[in-house]
């Protein structure tokens, strides 16, 4: 081992800079916590389409998604297939453990006037924005809604 930073103390500037910045952020994060004060959240762009579904187990491992208006077979995802929306439900059926709900109620799928798709679940108030997990994974959900329109 070398000797040559023993002797040599860590400059000043930088632990003073950094120790304003961490007592700025927790005066801040204190303000904030006070008097409520909460980030404005941008607007979702308008509804195109949606439709309430509902994600039901099979015994043999594959699962069904219906419509709930109608009832009517969606889709059957294969046992072990579509890894992207079953970690997605997992996920959520978690979160629906705290209210005493179960994967059977429905959720609502959205997409948006620029394309985006939103996956909510009425349950738990979660919103989640499909693009934020990227493209071709939010391009998975898109079989559950009817093909968009054309322009005319």
């Amino acid at each position: 081992m070398s000797d040559e930073f023993i002797h040599r103390p860590f400059p000043r500037g930088p632990l003073i800079a950094v120790a304003v910045m961490l007592g700025f952020m927790i005066l801040m994060v204190g303000y904030a916590r006070i008097t409520g004060t909460k980030a404005e959240l941008a607007p979702l762009p308008p509804v195109v389409e949606s439709r309430d579904i509902r994600f039901v187990d099979l015994p043999d491992g594959s699962l069904a998604v219906r419509d709930v208006a109608t009832g009517a077979l969606i889709q059957t995802l294969p046992p072990g297939g579509e890894g992207f929306i079953r970690g997605v439900l997992r996920s959520m059926e978690r979160q629906r453990k705290g209210h005493k709900a179960t994967l059977a109620e429905p959720f609502h799928l959205t997409r948006r006037q620029d394309g985006n798709m939103t996956l909510e679940d009425p349950t738990t108030g979660i919103l989640l924005d499909l693009k934020a997990f990227g493209h071709t994974n939010a391009i998975a959900f898109a079989p559950f809604l009817p093909a968009p329109s054309a322009p005319q």
